[in-house]
């Protein structure tokens, strides 16, 4: 007789939610179930579990793997900014994405069996709602066809095509499963087509998903590097493309897909859509984790006000010099004197042009804990969203003003 596991969530999932095993025995309950967890080949936890009065245990992987799964702030090699990174068409995970065993065994009188039955998940940071249900599917996201979404993201396809905003500065990445070996994804090229205003095409070029590009081949082994990030917005394609925008002056958008070896498409159509903004202020970009496993942003096109303020903690002190042998001091001696003087920036972003595709999208922001911004062309910051809501405004039919305050996530030193 032995243990066994009846069910268990999907094969790659996001790791912030209810991850259930159930266990039971072929034959007599145990005194206990034995679980191992290993990741990445290494254990990290052994748990007995005494079974239920239906002679099964149930096992959350979830309170074992919290936080141990992170969407990636910095290429591969940690050198710069991962949203900022613009050498090659790709590059790769290191911590968003792990291997998971559930080794799972017995423990009676006093005696422990080994690894009597095993189970793999695929964890992705990011997290399921209740109302998706238990274990939810993932395959929305494997790139297998034309009307699988594929891209990680939280934006919803209209007709397969899932559409962003974004002025030639702007930076940021789109995350995928590059994989043909796990979940059966066939994506082998990423196929990029350049439009203008009148639809007509202006140049088309395909990037390989492979190391010389910054990926890795689907076929791979590293479980770290399936999850693949795109060099996806206009400032990253303009330079790894060598001008590929700058050379069509004229361009309005450009459409990306994810094909085969054969060039069968095997994702939604991103969309990027020019946007043309003002230049008597900065823009400001707002990128987050979000819920998927990968990066979203949007972009503020109003003022952004900035406010810096300091705290401190004042001691009165006498004044004078009491060690010598006549009192005196300075007319500019100081009696109240700061003690740890600490500050802070603040900022107020607006935009007076959000979509309602943009307003359903900034809620998962709020819930995130990895945000980012950016100011005009300079670099990316790490911010905390101060208020738990945002104030929305019609401005008209469809477009609507925005504006939320978030707080550099670094001390200023004073």
């Amino acid at each position: 007789m032995s243990a066994q596991i009846d069910s268990k969530p999907s094969l790659i999932i996001p790791a912030n939610q209810s991850l259930i095993f159930g266990i039971s025995d072929t034959g007599t309950a145990p005194d206990r179930f034995v679980v191992w967890v290993l990741e990445d080949s290494v254990e990290i936890a052994k748990l007995y579990l005494t079974p239920n009065t239906n002679n099964v245990s149930f096992f959350n992987l979830a309170e074992v793997v919290r936080d141990r799964v992170k969407v990636d702030d910095k290429i591969r090699d940690e050198s710069a900014t991962l949203l900022s990174y613009s050498s090659k068409p790709f590059t790769t995970g290191r911590n968003g994405l792990k291997k998971y065993v559930v080794n799972v065994g017995t423990y009676t009188g006093g005696t422990e069996s080994g690894t009597q039955d095993t189970d793999t998940v695929y964890l992705l940071d990011g997290v399921e709602q209740v109302s998706a249900g238990l274990h939810p599917s993932f395959a929305d996201y494997y790139p297998t066809a034309s009307t699988i979404k594929s891209w990680l993201t939280d934006r919803i396809p209209v007709s397969n095509v899932i559409t962003l905003y974004a002025s030639d500065e702007d930076e940021g990445c789109i995350a995928f499963l590059n994989d043909s070996t796990i979940i059966g994804g066939t994506g082998a090229t990423v196929e990029t087509i350049v439009r203008n205003a009148s639809g007509v095409s202006l140049i088309t070029f395909f990037d390989t998903i492979n190391g010389g590009n910054g990926a890795q081949l689907p076929s791979a082994t590293d479980i770290n590097q399936k999850l693949t990030y795109l060099m996806v917005f206009p400032k990253n394609i303009e330079q790894w493309s060598s001008g590929a925008l700058s050379s069509n002056p004229t361009w309005d958008s450009y459409e990306v897909r994810i094909k085969s070896g054969a060039l069968a498409t095997k994702s939604n159509t991103l969309k990027i859509q020019r946007l043309c903004t003002q230049d008597k202020h900065k823009n400001t970009q707002l990128a987050w984790t979000n819920s998927v496993g990968g990066w979203d942003s949007v972009l503020f096109t109003g003022r952004t006000e900035h406010t810096d303020s300091v705290s401190s903690k004042p001691f009165q002190k006498e004044i004078g010099n009491w060690d010598a042998s006549t009192y005196t001091f300075l007319p500019q001696a100081r009696e109240s004197q700061a003690y740890q003087v600490t500050g802070k920036s603040m900022f107020k972003l607006t935009s007076i042009d959000f979509s309602f595709a943009d307003i359903e999208l900034i809620k998962y922001a709020i819930r995130s804990d990895n945000l980012m911004m950016r100011a005009g062309s300079g670099d990316w910051m790490p911010v905390v969203i101060d208020t738990k809501s945002y104030n929305v405004k019609e401005r008209f039919s469809g477009v609507f003003s925005v504006s939320l305050s978030v707080t550099l996530a670094q001390t200023l030193r004073c």
